[in-house]
């Protein structure tokens, strides 16, 4: 299964770097953290091949940041290059594209009219006082970061989705069923700023996340790295059994339920959330994989 991403992408013109310089101070808390894995040009390294670079980042970006600036638009680079490929990921739902309007310019003259900015063109970051400026950057750091939860909560429960009928199957000793497949899979749309699921109506924007306690909504990216981590050696124990089915030897099987209890304690802090997010069907559904992990050995 595909990696949760939570890389943020900025684009700017390298003469605007102040206002690429702001909005990372204002993100620090997130990416001192790690709840944010921001990405502009600066972390690319003398010698390396930066067009490769960039590209690379734009292809792993849940999240892309403009800033929208008069030579923002008059860069070839950005406007030939960075804004077309983010454009076109928009479209298939892949990225999530937040621009910020730093400045006036010919915005309305472009495609990016046809997305909402994080803040009034018409009172762009410029003409602010520092005050304004500041609470504005504030907000849009927070629904940056916002956005980045999302698609971190969303990777969790596709993990669920991915380990259940193989962990069940561990569980009561028999080979997997192949294609099983559950009435409810998570799919996520950053475009859209949500998790939608096949097999139900029932959604899980930011609004759904804003009901969960700060600390929680600060926990879900530590239950990502653990989770990432556990189930890459799952994976890894996993693929080790070949086409052994059910037939676990006893070491195997040691691995198998000692790293299980692991991906358990991070799962079932993920089905807590969603009873705070007053999701019961999905608390519901999702509750199989609580049952399964009850079923581990002691």
């Amino acid at each position: 299964m595909p990696e949760p991403r939570k890389t943020v992408f900025l684009s700017y013109a390298h003469e605007d770097r102040k206002w690429a310089n702001d909005l990372t101070t204002f993100l620090a808390p997130w990416i001192r953290d790690k709840r944010v894995d921001f990405w502009d040009d600066s972390r690319i390294q003398p010698g390396e091949h930066w067009h490769d670079q960039i590209d690379r980042a734009l292809d792993e970006a849940t999240v892309a940041v403009l800033l929208v600036t008069k030579n923002f638009l008059a860069s070839n680079f950005v406007m030939n290059h960075e804004l077309p490929a983010l454009l076109k990921r928009v479209k298939k739902g892949e990225v999530r594209l937040v621009w910020v309007a730093a400045e006036h310019s010919g915005v309305a003259a472009t495609e990016l009219a046809n997305f909402q900015a994080a803040n009034d063109p018409g009172r762009p970051l410029e003409v602010l006082s520092k005050p304004q400026r500041n609470a504005a950057m504030a907000h849009i750091a927070k629904a940056i970061a916002d956005a980045v939860t999302l698609g971190t909560f969303a990777g969790g429960l596709q993990i669920i989705d991915e380990t259940t009928e193989p962990i069940e199957a561990a569980v009561e000793r028999r080979p997997e069923r192949v294609q099983r497949q559950f009435r409810v899979q998570a799919q996520y749309d950053p475009a859209q700023d949500k998790i939608s699921f096949t097999g139900t109506a029932t959604t899980i924007t930011f609004a759904d996340l804003a009901k969960l306690p700060d600390d929680d909504r600060e926990f879900i990216a530590d239950l990502e790295d653990s989770l990432k981590r556990n189930y890459q050696r799952w994976s890894s124990v996993r693929k080790g059994l070949g086409d052994a089915g059910g037939a676990l030897d006893t070491e195997v099987e040691h691995q198998m339920t000692r790293i299980t209890k692991l991906i358990c304690v991070d799962l079932n802090s993920i089905l807590d959330f969603l009873k705070k997010m007053y999701k019961y069907d999905l608390e519901d559904h999702y509750g199989r994989y609580r049952f399964i992990c009850s079923q581990l050995k002691s």
